[in-house]
């Protein structure tokens, strides 16, 4: 046998397992960057209005998500409106019913003592990742207290016939935007 018998191959080798292997790769890559591009993981709500004016207010915005909603919830994208260094928006449910939030500044801990004292004697809590929420009734209306972990207080008022699992949803679904 010469040389140049015993360097040549023994066998030839298909390419189409090689071709196959390497677009699958590629189908793989473009799948996880479509999943990152559209997946909007928790924590991470785009802001509602110009992060500019987000900025100004001095707090931190927050908001339900609609992906955490309940079915039949809808934060109203265009309900968004600052006025007096407050962001109040809307989340609607049902035949025209719907819970109005308010996003402020947070004030001292006596401050939220005295409203819970004198506007929410009777109430229970929920612990949501973002605070401990107090629920009561004021005049016939629900009301949701979440002074969060960081700079902001919410607060939601909502018909007080407002199905009470439902209205536990939408506090948990409330995140920080970024």
């Amino acid at each position: 046998m010469n040389r140049d018998e015993l360097l040549k191959p023994s066998r030839k080798i298909s390419r189409w397992p090689y071709v196959a292997l390497g677009l699958g790769v590629v189908v793989i890559v473009a799948g996880l960057v479509v999943w990152f591009v559209t997946k909007q993981p928790a924590g991470t709500l785009p802001y509602p209005i110009p992060k500019s004016e987000a900025k100004q207010l001095g707090f931190d915005i927050y908001y339900p998500s609609q992906k955490l909603l309940p079915n039949g919830y809808n934060l109203n994208k265009s309900s968004f409106e600052t006025t007096n260094q407050v962001l109040i928006y809307s989340v609607y449910y049902g035949n025209g019913k719907k819970i109005v939030f308010s996003n402020q500044a947070k004030p001292t801990n006596a401050q939220i003592q005295d409203f819970y004292t004198r506007d929410l004697p009777l109430s229970t809590t929920l612990q949501t990742s973002i605070g401990l929420a107090t629920i009561g009734a004021v005049n016939l209306q629900t009301i949701v207290s979440i002074p969060t972990t960081t700079n902001a207080w919410l607060i939601a008022t909502a018909p007080g016939d407002i199905n009470q699992q439902a209205l536990d949803k939408v506090i948990k679904s409330i995140e920080i935007a970024k």
